[in-house]
């Protein structure tokens, strides 16, 4: 499958646009520029960001439906309601976060496989593991992105888009992802050739027979430059 990369100059933006009130996330900037639009798209329920993609952008919810999840979205990590990172949130607690809740709205997103009910406990998202992702995707990295966040032993679920994304106005952007990009398909998994590439493996490196193998070898390697590098500031030291 070809990839398709095209240059353009990325615009730049005020904080107070990109992030929720207006706060630069402490991760941000170790691979993007803290003004401008994400390169890459994270597909997880339990997270949330201008490239954060979930379950409910994804098939056909309502406003209300919407509501609901970014309210248990919000809430599920705060600590009155549990001690773990993560708390399901029951029928009692949601009533009071929103208005005029009924069960039949609950149902409803159980039955979309949004929702599910933990007995004793109450709601919590089907997709609530980062790594696991949605539908089998955890991130898409777009064509002309600087860099690659850290590759993992279990990054099976990393895939690369076929075709870049030019599209510069925040308010637009993961709609136009989702609409051009991910229900079109186009995109691809990242290979264990990729995995080398990226790491600056010579293109003459014997990799494993086996996918998975080499995915695991990779994923659990230090990249070719970095230990270039290192290798070349000791032996200042040493010599």
């Amino acid at each position: 499958m070809v990839i398709e990369k095209r240059d353009f100059i990325k615009k730049k933006f005020t904080p107070n646009i990109l992030y929720k009130g207006g706060k630069i996330p402490a991760s941000r900037g170790r691979f993007q520029g803290i003004d401008e639009l994400n390169d890459f798209f994270t597909f997880a329920d339990i997270r949330d960001g201008h490239t954060t993609v979930h379950s409910w952008d994804l098939i056909e919810t309502s406003v209300r439906e919407k509501l609901i999840c970014q309210t248990i979205l919000k809430n599920r990590r705060k600590k009155n309601y549990g001690p773990k990172d993560g708390n399901p949130l029951s029928f009692q607690v949601l009533d009071k976060l929103i208005p005029n809740l009924n069960q039949q709205e609950l149902d409803s997103l159980i039955q979309k496989n949004i929702l599910r009910l933990v007995e004793d406990k109450g709601y919590e998202f089907v997709n609530s593991k980062i790594s696991s992702g949605i539908d089998g995707v955890s991130k898409i990295f777009l064509p002309h992105a600087d860099a690659i966040a850290t590759l993992t032993a279990t990054g099976t679920r990393d895939f690369v888009a076929t075709v870049s994304l030019e599209c510069q106005e925040p308010e637009l952007y993961k709609h136009s992802f989702i609409q051009n990009i991910y229900k079109q398909k186009k995109f691809k998994p990242l290979t264990a050739q990729d995995y080398a590439k990226l790491q600056g493996f010579p293109e003459s490196f014997q990799i494993a027979d086996s996918e998975t193998t080499a995915k695991h070898q990779f994923g659990n390697a230090v990249s070719v430059p970095v230990v270039y590098n290192l290798a070349k500031a000791l032996l200042k030291l040493i010599l």
